[in-house]
């Protein structure tokens, strides 16, 4: 009985086996995950074409400026597509590439609240009045404006995004030092 066992065994289950199972398993890693926003993930694929983009207009940008510019955006995308930016065209509602639902939501939620008064617009031009080469306050108010609104934003935007880590799951998995 124990001899039609072994038989039994060797000579019909471990061929299967061993016909069943690949000879040459080759394990290849194809993507992984950076950081997780939310429900969103970041791959490395992702991650590394933005940081050789970056690197091609700034050679001492880092993949942790890179990494944090990338979550920044997510953030805003996120609550964009949530206050549901889109735009119609011919009444027709279409969706917009990430950049442009990302600068029209800004406009909308940061930009448009934002207001430079008058004084400080005069303020600015007397501080830098060298610098704007003879030209009457007139000729650079609206440049000036501009400039002021700009750097108001820019304040207003880094708060925001700081609020948005906040009440945000944040994970990254990823060691970026470079």
């Amino acid at each position: 009985m124990k001899k039609i066992i072994i038989f039994i065994f060797v000579g019909f289950l471990l061929p299967a086996f061993y016909l069943g199972v690949p000879r040459c398993v080759k394990a290849e890693l194809q993507d992984r995950i950076v950081a997780i926003v939310n429900d969103e993930i970041i791959l490395y694929s992702e991650f590394s074409k933005e940081l050789k983009i970056a690197r091609e207009f700034d050679a001492d940008v880092t993949g942790e400026d890179v990494l944090q510019e990338m979550i920044n955006q997510l953030l805003i995308l996120d609550k964009a597509r949530k206050f549901r930016i889109t735009t119609s065209a011919y009444g027709q509602s279409r969706a917009k590439d990430e950049q442009s639902i990302i600068k029209e939501y800004i406009d909308v939620r940061l930009r448009g609240f934002i207001h430079v008064p008058y004084e400080d617009i005069e303020y600015y031009y007397y501080q830098n009045e060298d610098s704007y080469s003879g030209k009457e306050l007139y000729d650079v108010r609206d440049e000036i404006e501009d400039y002021l609104i700009e750097r108001e934003l820019s304040i207003k935007l880094l708060e925001y995004v700081e609020e948005l880590k906040r009440n945000s799951y944040i994970r990254i998995q990823l060691n970026v030092d470079s």
